[in-house]
């Protein structure tokens, strides 16, 4: 077994000879080196229901259909985009 390498060995380098040293050497040869854990959390979102004319489900499901976008993402879509529009109005 080589010994391992420290991590201020690692020179400054551009994406290609990053790639190009990464392709011959491998992080587990690095002393001190550990797999990152990174987690994305997302804020919760809130359920709502909502209760419309069955001429508007149609325009909504007809919509869908035209655009290949889930019913429920186009109308979630559509609110966000209102709310956008209210919030420049408002100056937020």
């Amino acid at each position: 077994m080589k010994p391992a390498k420290k991590l201020s060995d690692i020179p400054h380098m551009n994406d290609e000879e990053l790639e190009k040293f990464w392709e011959k050497n491998e992080p587990e040869d690095f002393e001190g080196w550990q797999e990152g854990n990174l987690k994305f959390v997302r804020p919760p979102k809130k359920l709502i229901q909502l209760r419309l004319e069955p001429a508007d489900v149609r325009i909504i499901d007809r919509e869908s259909k035209h655009t290949g976008i889930d019913r429920a993402q186009l109308v979630r879509s559509w609110v966000k985009e209102k709310i956008r529009n209210i919030e420049k109005q408002e100056g937020g």
